[in-house]
C-alpha cells in the first residue's frame, strides 16, 4: 500500500514539492507503471521524460560549477549523461564517469551518450581500476557528486567495481546529489542493498518514494518534481 510522506517524523530533512500536490509516497511497480502507462497509453516518448527530468534537476543544482558525474548505463545513467549536456552549454566544468558497458546501455542511455560524444567528448571517462585514482581525485575537486548510477528498479544487492565506486562517493564527495533515488536503496523498502550512496539531495521525480520516505539517512533532503508524466 502507498504510504503519506510524514515529515514530521524527520524535523531535519526538508521535502519540497515542485508543481506537485500528491503526498503519497509510491512503490517501484507504481513508479514503473507510471511511466510505462505515459509511454504505451499516452504516447509519450521515454526519451522525451529523460529529458524533462533533466531539466528538472537542472535547476536544482545549478548553483554550483564543479561536477563529477557518476553514470550507470541504464536509464538513470542517461538521466546523468542528459543533465551533463545540460550544465556543458552552461558552461560549467563537468567530469563524467561512466560504469559498465556502454554497449549493453538502455537506449535512452544511448542516445543522450551519442549527444555528449558530439558536444563535450574530452568530459567522457569510462571508469575502471586504471583510471580509479583520477576519479578519486575528481570526487575530491568537485563542488557536487551527481550519483547517476542505479534507479527505482534496482532489487539486487551492490557488489564488486560498483560497490568500490559507492564506498568511493561517500567517502571522498563533500556533496552528493542523486538522481531520483540514491544508488543502492531499495525503492519499497528503504534498505541498503548491500551499499548503498548518502546523499545530502535527493531529486526525485513525479512522486516522492517509498523507499525515501522510509531512509532519510540515505536520501538527505529530498526534492519532488514534475516531469509530465500523467497522472
Amino acid at each position: 500500500m502507498p504510504i503519506e510522506f510524514d515529515s514530521s517524523k524527520f524535523p531535519h530533512r526538508e521535502v519540497i514539492y515542485r508543481d506537485i500536490d500528491f503526498p503519497e509516497a509510491v512503490t517501484r511497480k507504481q513508479s514503473r507503471d507510471a511511466d510505462k502507462r505515459a509511454v504505451e497509453t499516452f504516447g509519450i516518448p521515454g526519451i522525451l521524460l529523460t529529458e524533462n527530468a533533466a531539466v528538472a534537476f537542472l535547476h536544482e543544482v545549478r548553483e554550483y560549477a564543479v561536477f563529477a558525474i557518476v553514470c550507470g548505463v541504464g536509464n538513470n545513467g542517461g538521466d546523468g549523461l542528459a543533465v551533463a549536456r545540460h550544465l556543458c552549454i552552461l558552461g560549467k566544468d563537468v567530469r563524467v564517469y561512466i560504469i559498465g558497458d556502454p554497449k549493453k546501455g538502455t537506449e535512452d542511455f544511448k542516445t543522450n551518450l551519442n549527444i555528449m560524444s558530439k558536444l563535450a567528448p574530452e568530459t567522457l571517462n569510462t571508469l575502471n581500476e586504471e583510471n580509479f585514482e583520477e576519479f578519486t581525485h575528481a570526487l575530491k575537486g568537485c563542488e557536487a557528486c551527481i550519483d547517476a548510477i542505479f534507479g527505482t528498479g534496482l532489487s539486487r544487492p551492490v557488489e564488486g567495481f560498483h560497490a568500490k565506486i559507492i564506498d568511493a562517493m561517500n567517502k571522498f564527495a563533500t556533496c552528493i546529489i542523486s538522481i531520483d533515488i540514491p544508488s543502492g536503496l531499495d525503492c519499497d523498502t528503504g534498505k541498503e542493498l548491500g551499499t548503498c550512496v548518502r546523499a545530502g539531495k535527493t531529486v526525485t521525480f513525479h512522486r516522492m518514494k517509498q523507499g525515501l520516505d522510509l531512509a532519510p539517512e540515505f536520501g538527505g533532503d529530498v526534492i519532488i518534481t514534475y516531469i509530465g508524466i500523467p497522472n
